[in-house]
């Protein structure tokens, strides 16, 4: 189970995102819902731990997992809102980078290539990619280590379109072995579709429901 604590954090002396807790139990996804700047993507970017929170807490099964690369490696996937790739790779180089940063060896798996249609692009530079197949390898990079956190920014915003129910039915999948999700989206269809509960920010506090 995932527990946020009174997660915060300010710019500058200006607070963008007012303290936030939740519960999310194995198997659920939480939707993360508001306007642009409302404050969702520097929540998940607190939760992946790309930013220090000012406050608060993250526990997952009942531990704090603040800095705790492990945890990061292995159990968190994490897909931001823009894809955050090194250009000058090619797409195999990069998720086999990753995988090695994640203690995994071996092939790249199967599973993940097929998914998101990535085999005939793993020779191909990640600067020469178009916005949908970087957004696919950045799906990849999540999955890799068979996480049983994923948070995901916007994940289908960008995506080729035939590649959106393939994600969005391994992600039910997903859900139904055990696996949580916190997962925002300007798309109401989404949110209905996957989320047992949904959060709104307004100017980065909790909106009532």
């Amino acid at each position: 189970m995932l527990e946020v604590r009174q997660l915060c954090k300010s710019y500058g002396g200006r607070q963008v995102l007012s303290p936030v807790s939740f519960v999310l139990p194995p198997g659920q996804c939480l939707g993360l819902a508001g306007s642009n700047g409302s404050g969702k993507s520097t929540l998940l970017r607190l939760m992946a731990q790309i930013e220090r929170p000012d406050g608060g807490e993250i526990l997952f099964e009942g531990r704090s997992v603040l800095g705790d690369r492990r945890f990061l490696r292995s159990t968190l996937g994490y897909v931001p809102q823009s894809a955050e790739l090194a250009r000058e790779l090619t797409v195999g180089q990069q998720l086999k980078l990753w995988q090695s940063a994640c203690a995994l060896s071996g092939p790249l798996p199967g599973w993940v290539l097929e998914l998101l249609g990535l085999e005939p692009l793993l020779a191909k530079p990640i600067g020469a990619l178009s916005g949908g197949m970087s957004q696919r390898v950045s799906i990849a990079l999540a999955l890799l280590a068979r996480p049983r956190l994923l948070l995901m920014d916007e994940a289908t915003a960008g995506l080729d379109r035939d590649y959106i129910p393939r994600l969005l039915e391994w992600l039910e999948g997903f859900l139904a072995g055990g696996g949580s999700l916190v997962w925002c989206s300007h798309r109401q269809e989404e949110l209905e579709r996957l989320c047992g509960a949904v959060l709104r920010l307004e100017d980065g506090r909790l909106a009532a429901p």
